[in-house]
């Protein structure tokens, strides 16, 4: 994807077409399921986030959209008392880069899976897998790996035992490297070190698919997280029976990726040769209570600037269009 300084993206006319053909075929895809198109204001007026592309308007400090789900939520709230339970998006958002060849525009599509407070969410989660499975198809994706997570295998663990926020970030910085002998130096002199090394060593067990989540059972938390582990199975069962032949399926119980944000299972879509995910998303129960809506959320967004270079570096890994 063809970027001049300062990161904002020039499309040539094959890149440009790409788009537009990924962008309406996502959104049908997502219309023929349901999901209705709200596009949210390119402003941001309130809350103005960290790494925002910030500029003044009069005497206001605002900046461009740099999220969807912050945006949409936000317009959600506002605007519905009862929440919509599927709305799908597509466009731009910016953002500082992190790395210097990292574009401050990028081109996303996505959607979220809305329901009231307390409802059952199995069904939701396994619905937006089925989703992201058909992704690759989609796009032309020779080949694929989604990776099915929850974040509360994590999150739990550490909130039962208290631990301090200093201690609790080294701890998921330390899984996060996939380095268990890290969350022994990190619990070092905590009574629940054992428990949380012994925890480590079971969420980072070899991913072999659905066979992966026997390792729970040897976890110190195995009777804490029981529900997240029949939640898992129940969803792996769901889906391995419409596996496309093009798309692997592993279970990632340490993944820690988007830990402060994601509550529950987490997918990630990556493509061999990629250096980051093509797609993510997840369950985030937190975010609409937060604005005073007793709600709750999950969804995916599919990072459509990512697979613009793969296009581009790895034509190989895309079948021709015709």
């Amino acid at each position: 994807m063809p970027v001049h300084t300062p990161h904002f993206p020039d499309l040539l006319f094959d890149s440009a077409a790409r788009l537009r053909r990924w962008e309406a075929a996502l959104m049908g895809l997502l219309a023929t399921h349901g999901y209705r198109e709200l596009h949210p204001s390119l402003v941001l007026r309130k809350a103005v986030p960290t790494g925002a592309l910030r500029f003044f308007d009069g005497d206001d400090l605002v900046a461009l959209r740099w999220d969807f789900t912050v945006a949409l939520a936000g317009l959600l709230a506002r605007g519905f008392a009862e929440p919509p339970d599927r709305v799908a998006y597509a466009g731009a958002v910016f953002r500082r880069p992190v790395q210097p060849w990292e574009a401050v525009e990028r081109f996303e599509v996505g959607c979220e899976r809305i329901q009231p407070e307390g409802e059952p969410s199995g069904e939701a989660d396994v619905e937006l897998a089925r989703l992201l499975m058909a992704i690759p198809g989609i796009l032309g994706l020779k080949s694929a790996i989604l990776h099915l997570g929850n974040a509360a295998l994590v999150r739990r663990p550490l909130e039962a035992e208290g631990l301090s926020p200093e201690r609790a970030e080294a701890v998921v910085a330390a899984l996060s490297r996939r380095a268990p002998h890290r969350v022994a130096q990190a619990m070092a002199g905590h009574p629940a070190a054992a428990r949380m090394e012994a925890h480590a060593e079971a969420l980072l067990s070899e991913l072999d698919g659905p066979r992966t989540l026997d390792a729970l059972g040897a976890s110190p938390y195995a009777d804490l997280l029981h529900l997240e582990r029949e939640h898992m199975d129940r969803a792996l069962q769901a889906l391995l029976p419409i596996l496309p032949p093009n798309l692997e399926l592993r279970v990632d119980l340490a993944d820690v990726a988007g830990l402060d944000f994601y509550t529950g299972p987490t997918l990630r879509l990556w493509a061999p040769g990629a250096q980051q995910e093509l797609a993510a998303g997840g369950r985030y129960d937190h975010l609409f209570p937060g604005l005073g809506r007793p709600w709750q959320a999950a969804g995916f967004c599919v990072r459509l600037s990512r697979l613009l270079d793969l296009a581009e570096t790895r034509p190989d890994l895309f079948e021709q269009p015709s």
